[in-house]
């Protein structure tokens, strides 16, 4: 995309502007510089003087916007519309919000993929909730992917002890025969102190992962369908990593659906699924970050 600085689109400056973290920078040309790569939301600003292209690499939320204009007498208002436009856009945003460099980094480019502002997707990040089902080294690598994205209230529906078999994906020897789910919220508590692992009682959540089960338990299933909780299989089998169907109960198909689907094609499925019913397999740690990362992608 080309952008010009003539227009001034209706946007209020940030406090303190910085560009997304992971935004790159690169000159074109004497006054010329393009921001990011994709084409789908990177842009080219001509006709920019040598300051003006030292100020916008220079944007990382370290001073506020009063003192970049002031600095900048000759071209203010060329780089004040120049940050309303990047503002606009969603490439640069307000380094000055409460959230830590953490959490701003994994909000930074993915809020352009999902459409969003930085700003207002770390605000539902911090918002949402999201229950973990399973105990196995699937449900570690999601909750602490989910904690690190900002997620605020991750539940935790794990049971049992420890065992050397869970280690590899977060949790550690130090864990070994301590309970799972205590064990994993001591660990979602180093990855984000104020993340929140209690139990949800006045509100469902905005998600179910349900992990490592090569076939989810029918009661859970059946439970979450009732309650119109939309929820994500995410299992390891055989060393492939398997993630979905993403299920939102009454708009599309459900896990029933594909097992009718599977035992058209295979009339033994239904037996064979319910030896599998809540079991899950010793999967390697290459299949499980694989697939733990591309459920919370999809969630």
């Amino acid at each position: 995309m080309l952008l010009s600085t003539a227009d001034m689109p209706p946007v209020l400056l940030p406090a303190h502007p910085a560009l997304l973290p992971g935004l790159t920078v690169l000159e074109r040309g004497p006054r010329e510089i393009q921001i990011g790569l994709d084409p789908r939301h990177g842009v080219i600003v001509e006709n920019l003087t040598p300051d003006l292209i030292a100020r916008v690499r220079a944007l990382d939320g370290s001073k506020p916007v009063e003192r970049l204009l002031l600095a900048e007498s000759e071209h203010r208002d060329q780089l004040r519309t120049l940050l309303r436009q990047l503002t606009a856009l969603g490439l640069v945003t307000d380094a000055g919000r409460p959230d830590g460099p953490g959490l701003r980094g994994e909000c930074g480019l993915w809020s352009l993929r999902a459409r969003h502002h930085q700003a207002a997707l770390a605000d539902r990040r911090r918002a949402a909730a999201v229950t973990v089902h399973g105990d196995g080294r699937v449900a570690v690598a999601v909750a602490v992917l989910l904690a690190n994205a900002g997620v605020g209230h991750v539940e935790l529906r794990a049971s049992g002890a420890v065992t050397e078999h869970d280690l590899g994906s977060g949790l550690t020897d130090a864990d070994l025969g301590r309970p799972r789910r205590q064990a994993l919220a001591d660990l979602l508590r180093r990855v984000d102190p104020g993340v929140r692992v209690t139990r949800l009682h006045d509100r469902y959540p905005d998600v179910v992962l349900l992990t490592d089960a090569v076939v989810p338990a029918p009661e859970h299933v059946a439970e979450l369908m009732e309650d119109g909780v939309p929820h994500l299989a995410a299992r390891v089998r055989d060393g492939t990593g398997i993630v979905g169907p993403l299920v939102v109960p009454g708009r599309s198909s459900c896990l029933r659906c594909a097992d009718l689907h599977r035992t058209d094609r295979d009339p033994c499925w239904p037996r064979v699924a319910g030896q599998l019913a809540g079991r899950h397999q010793r999967p390697d740690l290459g299949a499980v970050h694989a697939c733990a990362s591309l459920a919370v992608a999809q969630a």
